[in-house]
């Protein structure tokens, strides 16, 4: 597949989870990276910038005069800032807003924005693709719908070269938001039980770092992104009884109950990959049982990793 260079790289949120592994990854690969996050201190290498100050936002990008932006900096998860639904809706919605105008401003070449599988909710069943009617069940999941019809909107009227990446759950060392799989992995290494509210045939959709990172860039790099919209997950989704199975195989000594006789949430049993593959040229790589292994292997080496 043909690929574009990209260039001058601005990663926005690049203290958070995924933004810090694309800087690293990108700097190993001698790409020039300029790294922003909130309130970020400069001695850290990171320029400070509130995506929810427009002024703020075209001064970073002026100033730095990317080719590429890639744009991680939001509320991460619908259990994060729950409490805060305006927030989210600022950060998320206003400051993509903010980067696509300044980077239509400032012509740069091509802008990727972080966006969730979330926005399907629970509503759509079966394998989704990208076609499928969005049914949002939290503000978190709407915010992310709204940030992708802001980057549509770009795209089609002002011409920006812009797409949204539906990322399912990411996983892997180095995640500092508590998730149930951390929970599960800690207790386990811990010698304690753990208790699941669901039932062993709900269905999650996990997917390890490494393969977010590689969606996107496989995303800033492909030659020309001929849709909008696409998700970066790993297909078709594991029932939490197959994740129990393979953490197993590390850990033989895992004890988990299910407590749960109604599905917690009825969500998609995955998400189509085919527009991914034919206009991104990706397809992930890393498998639960490897990535698991990894975080596994991280903890024991230092515990505090997660």
């Amino acid at each position: 597949m043909e690929r574009r260079d990209l260039g001058r790289v601005l990663i926005t949120g690049a203290a958070g989870f995924v933004g810090a592994a694309l800087v690293e990854t990108l700097r190993a690969d001698g790409i020039v990276v300029i790294a922003s996050d909130v309130g970020a201190p400069s001695a850290a290498g990171l320029v400070p910038c509130d995506i929810t100050d427009g002024d703020a936002v075209a001064a970073m990008v002026g100033g730095s005069a990317p080719n590429t932006i890639i744009h991680c900096g939001a509320v991460s998860g619908p259990m994060v800032m729950a409490d805060r639904p305006l927030d989210i809706w600022r950060i998320n919605v206003l400051g993509t807003a903010h980067v696509l105008e300044a980077a239509r401003r400032q012509g740069v070449g091509r802008v990727i924005v972080c966006s969730t599988s979330e926005v399907y909710g629970s509503r759509n069943e079966g394998v989704v693709d990208e076609q499928t009617r969005p049914e949002p069940d939290n503000v978190y999941g709407a915010s992310k719908l709204a940030a992708e019809q802001a980057v549509i909107g770009y795209r089609r009227e002002h011409g920006l070269d812009a797409a949204a990446i539906r990322l399912s759950w990411i996983y892997g060392p180095g995640r500092r938001t508590p998730t149930d799989l951390e929970r599960l992995l800690r207790n386990a290494l811990g010698g304690r039980p753990t208790v699941f509210g669901g039932r062993p045939q709900d269905v999650t959709h996990y997917l390890f770092l490494d393969d977010a990172v590689g969606g996107l860039l496989c995303a800033a790099t492909a030659g020309s992104v001929g849709w909008p919209v696409c998700n970066v997950t790993t297909g078709r989704g594991k029932p939490l009884a197959d994740v129990v199975a393979a953490i197993r195989t590390v850990l033989p000594n895992l004890q988990v109950e299910f407590s749960g006789t109604e599905p917690t949430v009825v969500r998609p049993s995955g998400f189509d990959q085919t527009r991914t593959a034919q206009s991104l040229g990706f397809r992930p790589e890393i498998d639960f049982e490897t990535g698991i292994g990894r975080i596994i292997e991280a903890l024991r080496r230092a515990p505090n990793v997660l």
